[in-house]
């Protein structure tokens, strides 16, 4: 299983992006910390979701985790959380880097930095994943709620094509290799698009 979604991801969408993708505010213009701003982020990220997915679809869940517990800015106060509700599915490991450039203060010279990072992978049906819990525990994570998931998560459909990403309570990203799978997510949810980014979407898809 890690093989093959691994290598489907390099060939399909590389470093887990495409150009071709929808991106939507969650959160705005409610306050940070606030229920309203909550109860907005859970509502449209999970219509979003549930007009993607469907509970029978098969779909690999990609976690990308530091392991870091206590990070600058947030401090991951429940890192074990989003385990605990991924306890009855198989997961398999993978140790990769994140690598980038970054200037020597001493030579001056570019050098090359590597951060290691873990992947976790599930591969299940979709109705056996506790997919609501994940998609509340992303959004109460910048917003000092628990239980948070600091983890970045994936979840992939490989018979779809598509690639749905909640970053946080501002927003998620839904990556897809055709305009069609898009299409009607830009039709039906447009006054959730992210309006800098706007003129980027429209120039996509009013063309189809």
């Amino acid at each position: 299983m890690k093989e093959k979604i691994l290598k489907y991801i390099d060939s399909n969408f590389p470093n887990l992006t495409s150009e071709l993708h929808l991106r939507f505010e969650l959160g705005e213009p409610y306050e940070n910390g606030t229920e309203d701003r909550i109860n907005q982020v859970v509502t449209r990220v999970t219509a979003l979701f549930e007009e993607v997915f469907k509970p029978d679809d098969s779909i690999y869940i990609y976690l990308k985790d530091w392991e870091v517990t206590e990070d600058i800015m947030f401090g991951n106060t429940t890192p074990q959380y989003l385990y605990d509700l991924l306890s009855d599915q198989n997961i398999e490991e993978e140790t990769l880097f994140d690598i980038h450039e970054d200037d020597d203060k001493i030579t001056g010279q570019t050098i090359e930095v590597k951060n290691e990072y873990k992947v976790k992978l599930v591969y299940s049906q979709l109705m056996s994943v506790p997919y609501q819990k994940i998609l509340e525990g992303i959004g109460n994570y910048e917003q000092g709620r628990e239980p948070a998931i600091g983890q970045s998560v994936y979840f992939i459909s490989t018979d779809k094509d598509i690639i749905f990403q909640m970053y946080d309570d501002r927003g998620c990203l839904i990556h897809a290799k055709d305009v069609e799978k898009l299409l009607p997510l830009y039709h039906s949810y447009n006054n959730w698009l992210v309006d800098y980014w706007r003129d980027y979407f429209d120039g996509i898809f009013k063309k189809v």
